[in-house]
């Protein structure tokens, strides 16, 4: 049994209900387009091995939710970020105002050393795009953080936006980050392309390490 254990980064998806954040971290995940109106209720967790110079890493997504009633809990599931994306739906002004006037107040009371992605999600409806683009990269521009628009249907895009963050976080960062609790992973256990949930949580579960968000 090879025991090297793998470096881990965690990536933490916030924004306001509906704007896609499962969608997105799904079809980085598993290449498949998830339409579904399923709430996510508290966070859900994701992840997925890639090669960043020459190093396995695993990327460990949580995807929050947005809803009023879990907005309490944001705190605690940023403890310990790596990296956080905040998502809104640009079909909808309401969810980038969102990330303006509250979002962005969180990740700066509750982060520190993280690398930040702003994600205008929703791109295959341009048509209807009510979030003036100008306005959005002013905000990132002003909150040192890193663009794109992507669409939750399109895999290419949305990998090249998270291979962007990683990249740029182990160039900033460096290798010596802090491993958080999947860390214990061995390489023999996790397939290079991605890990399914339900297997993630039967090895945590088998370890006996608590799962926070249930």
């Amino acid at each position: 049994m090879n025991e090297e254990h793998l470096l881990s980064l965690k990536i933490t998806l916030l924004g306001e209900s509906s704007v896609g954040k499962t969608s997105i971290i799904n079809q980085y995940v598993n290449k498949k387009y998830m339409e579904t109106n399923l709430t996510t209720i508290g966070c859900d967790k994701f992840s997925r091995v890639v090669n960043i110079q020459n190093k396995d890493i695993l990327l460990n997504f949580w995807d929050t939710a947005g809803q009023e009633r879990f907005k309490s809990l944001s705190p605690m599931f940023l403890k310990g970020s790596n990296i956080v994306i905040l998502v809104y739906d640009i079909t909808n002004e309401a969810s980038f105002n969102a990330l303006e006037n509250f979002w962005i107040n969180i990740v700066r009371d509750n982060t520190e050393n993280i690398l930040l992605g702003i994600a205008a999600n929703k791109n295959d409806l341009y048509e209807n795009e009510k979030v003036n683009e100008e306005k959005v990269r002013k905000f990132a521009e002003r909150e040192n953080a890193i663009f794109a628009c992507i669409s939750a249907k399109d895999y290419l895009p949305i990998e090249v936006f998270f291979s962007q963050l990683t990249n740029l976080y182990i160039s900033k960062y460096g290798f010596d980050f802090n491993l958080n609790e999947y860390s214990f992973l061995s390489k023999d256990l996790i397939s290079q392309d991605n890990i399914p949930l339900n297997n993630i949580n039967n090895i945590i579960n088998n370890k006996n390490k608590k799962n926070c968000c249930k």
